[in-house]
């Protein structure tokens, strides 16, 4: 697995940390890769007045050049390291609908959104972060430390009782992005994580003996030592978030099954409360992406005419 086509969203233009710039220039140096910035922008209230003269146009595409150069500014960071750069800046409504839409246009392997409320409300970032976990064509890696690539473990969220869906085998999808994400960056080790749910009454010592051995033998497959293998029985979410803390993770890599009806999974509501609550990065993987909900093209009113 290597990811030859990066995408980097950038909310506030002059609010971007440059660990997040740091960390996209290690992954793109790595494998050689280019990268996409992409900015989503829009103001509706700037253009009300001019729409009924049909000026709209006009000062988007003013406003949309304006925002471009700011962004090849922080492009520029980037060529300074080596990296080949594009920019794109589109005026899009919803933000995470803009997000998609690019990634469509523009096909990376990852996505990569800072996980921070730079000039959104926290209600806003929730709300992106939970439709791109759903809906976005690839896979996504939501930056939240502040620390290095150069210390600390990436950790894999595994399953072996899961049954492998249509697109594969999610354990395997998300070993293999460990894998790549820790070669990256500095071969830092991978270490193989599972969290269960315990059922009521406790867990039985057969069943915690077996689940034990499923993951040690997956581990096994992959070359992982076992000394790097943990087995945790009790809330996922509260067992993650521990150990991620505990291992000093610089990662946490969760496969995510994609719902097939109107019901959401639980692994992507489990996703949407590790971004808020894990201290380290997490890059989301699937084995097969779905964007129904997003079509191609804005809604009519989100692009004023004449353009």
């Amino acid at each position: 697995m290597i990811w030859r086509r990066l995408m980097l969203a950038v909310s506030g233009l002059e609010l971007v940390p440059i660990h997040v710039l740091d960390r996209v220039g290690r992954l793109a140096r790595a494998f050689g890769a280019h990268v996409e910035l992409f900015h989503c922008l829009y103001e509706p209230e700037a253009v009300q007045a001019e729409t009924a003269h049909g000026r709209a146009g006009s000062v988007i595409a003013a406003r949309v050049e304006e925002r471009r150069r700011r962004l090849e500014r922080l492009a520029d960071i980037l060529r300074d390291q080596g990296v080949t750069v594009s920019t794109t800046v589109r005026w899009d409504f919803p933000t995470y609908e803009g997000i998609i839409r690019q990634a469509l246009r523009y096909k990376p392997e990852l996505l990569i959104v800072p996980a921070i409320a730079l000039e959104e409300t926290l209600r806003t970032l929730v709300y992106r972060e939970q439709r791109l976990i759903e809906q976005a064509p690839c896979a996504v890696l939501f930056v939240k430390t502040r620390e290095t690539y150069s210390k600390g473990c990436i950790v894999a969220a595994v399953d072996p009782r899961r049954t492998p869906d249509l697109g594969g085998d999610l354990d395997e999808a998300a070993i293999g992005a460990a894998k790549t994400l820790a070669g990256a960056l500095g071969e830092v080790p991978v270490h193989l994580f599972h969290a269960a749910q315990s059922a009521e009454g406790g867990v039985s010592s057969a069943l915690a003996s077996v689940t034990e051995a499923q993951v040690r033998h997956l581990a096994e497959l992959h070359g992982i030592p076992a000394r790097e293998v943990r087995v945790e029985f009790g809330e996922p979410g509260e067992t993650l978030a521990m150990y991620v803390r505990e291992a000093r993770a610089q990662a946490l890599v969760f496969g995510v099954r994609r719902a097939s009806g109107a019901l959401r999974e639980p692994d992507e509501r489990l996703a949407e409360r590790l971004v808020d609550e894990i201290e380290c990065d997490l890059l989301i993987v699937k084995t097969r992406y779905e964007h129904a909900a997003v079509g191609a093209q804005p809604a009519p009113a989100v692009l004023p005419q004449p353009l």
